[in-house]
């Protein structure tokens, strides 16, 4: 049961805004962009708080895609742009923002597609 679960769960989100400090500043604010993964309590809100055998089923096979999706996004992204630069700072600045993102992304797909698939059947 997800108790603590709002209809405003989802504004935890916009914390990830403050990953645009790291751009320029301190690169350890580029991990705040993994907060953007807040916008995936909207999917988890419209499924409810009933888990039952088909929901889970629909986590799990909604676990594997996106997460396998989200990976292979930043192992490519993260070797393309190993060949791009020379410099340890940006390579280590990208690095970081890469690994933020492609969690946000994880998690906010995982969401969505469980919804999807909950939706379908």
């Amino acid at each position: 049961m997800k108790k603590e679960l709002t209809n405003k769960s989802w504004l935890i989100g916009f914390l990830g805004c403050i990953g645009i400090l790291g751009v320029k500043g301190e690169p350890n604010f580029l991990l705040f962009f993994s907060f953007f993964s807040g916008f995936q309590y909207i999917w988890l809100y419209k499924l409810g708080t009933m888990y039952d055998e088909r929901l889970i089923e629909n986590k799990n096979k909604a676990a594997g895609i996106a997460l396998k999706i989200a990976l292979i996004f930043g192992l490519i992204s993260n070797l393309a742009i190993s060949f791009l630069f020379t410099d340890y700072e940006i390579l280590y600045r990208w690095t970081l923002g890469i690994f933020s993102l492609t969690f946000a992304i994880g998690l906010n797909s995982w969401a969505y597609l469980t919804y999807k698939y909950d939706k379908e059947d």
